[in-house]
């Protein structure tokens, strides 16, 4: 086994013959134990003077002395193209061996670093008092700020085409808007501790974090629904209560109700669950074998979906015509015969294991909601999909 001196001898030499103004990425290898594909990396950096805090006579003072040469060390895992550790390495001057000081971050606290060190970068600091800003804020701040870049750097043709086409600053920033709410899109489906935080500021639960951000967005269902179904009624919430012609009387509650777009509108219907909810039975052992059940929640949705329907038929019978808060008809109206009807919950995720789809779930899922006429059953992480894929061609 190779000591723990020549470790820091070899560390030393590749050390000094690196050079400030470059990153040196070392070749590939493989977790023994995870089995992930792996790699480092490394960057020198170089300081004028540096500063510590040291004690003399029982007093704890800071330390300026001469700047130095320092590496940065990350670890990167390939496959999923994070970093796994990032240590900051400073070398003694005397013996030119790594200090045993040298700190580090792992897992999520190099992205609470890099958040911080970014954050810092982008942030107004004009206002002379204080103030704070919490992480979610700062990454819809920092996703706005690179976005635009990345669309001028990433769509440059496309820009000269605008320009040449008449396609208006209106159009783009449009564009800019929608790319931008996508990545919060995934921001809630991947990152735990964001969504968590928008959930906290509505002090409501993870339904409503959806709810709140489809109020925002309502062209996602729109895209990622049925490109006809694209627009809430006019002045209204997603949300409604839907009894009877003012849709505002005691009712079966619609998560969202939707219109069609067209010279004569159609209504449509939504329940929204959350991208956490379960899409089948959580148990160690299938109803038969590789036949696994639907969760409760699942089969919940699609009956509260079908209930809801089925009493907007029998109180609204053919035809809506929208009042206002007066109960003046605003001359809105929107037809209900067989209406779309759509369940937005959970996510493909589910089925994913460490050596890839559990093909038997899956296969119950899929062949169960092919088979569910009314409403669609489309996962949170597909309604992302279709949006982006939209977005993405729709220019």
């Amino acid at each position: 086994m190779e000591s723990t001196h020549s470790k820091d001898q070899e560390e030393k030499r590749f050390f000094e013959t690196r050079i400030y103004g470059r990153i040196y990425i070392s070749k590939r290898f493989e977790d023994l134990y995870s089995e992930k594909k792996k790699r480092f990396a490394y960057k020198i950096t170089q300081s004028e003077q540096q500063e510590r805090f040291v004690r003399e006579k029982g007093e704890v003072i800071l330390s300026v002395s001469n700047g130095g040469k320092h590496q940065l060390k990350a670890l990167i895992i390939e496959d999923d193209d994070r970093i796994d550790s990032l240590v900051v390495q400073t070398f003694s001057a005397e013996s030119g061996n790594p200090h045993k000081n040298g700190y580090s971050f792992r897992g999520q606290e190099v992205n609470n670093l890099y958040l911080f060190l970014k954050g810092l970068n982008e942030l107004d600091l004009e206002n002379e008092n204080s103030f704070k800003i919490d992480d979610s804020s700062l990454k819809k701040l920092l996703i706005d700020s690179e976005q635009a870049t990345r669309i001028v750097i990433e769509n440059q043709d496309l820009i000269i085409d605008a320009l040449k086409n008449n396609v208006t600053k209106t159009d783009i920033v449009a564009l800019g808007y929608r790319k931008s709410q996508l990545n919060i899109f995934k921001l809630l489906l991947e990152d735990e501790a964001f969504f968590i935080s928008e959930k906290e500021k509505l002090n409501k639960g993870d339904e409503a974090v959806w709810q709140s951000f489809f109020e925002r967005n309502t062209w996602i269902l729109g895209y990622g629904l049925d490109y006809i179904i694209n627009t809430p009624l006019d002045n209204k919430k997603l949300e409604q209560v839907v009894s009877g012609y003012s849709i505002s009387s005691s009712g079966k509650r619609a998560d969202a109700l939707l219109k069609t777009k067209g010279i004569v509108n159609a209504l449509g219907f939504c329940e929204i669950k959350t991208h956490r909810t379960t899409l089948l039975k959580q148990i160690s052992t299938p109803y038969r074998s590789s036949c696994w059940a639907i969760s409760e929640e699942l089969a919940g949705s699609i009956s509260q979906s079908q209930r809801t329907v089925h009493q907007s038929i029998l109180n609204i019978r053919t035809c809506l015509r929208l009042t206002d808060d007066e109960d003046n008809l605003t001359g809105e109206t929107a037809y209900i015969y067989n209406p779309k009807s759509y369940v937005i919950i959970g996510s493909l995720s589910e089925f994913i294991t460490i050596k890839g789809a559990n093909e038997a779930k899956y296969s119950s899922f899929e062949m169960y909601r092919r088979n569910t006429k009314s409403p669609e059953i489309i996962t949170f992480d597909e309604l992302y999909e279709r949006a982006s894929y939209i977005v993405g061609h729709s220019m």
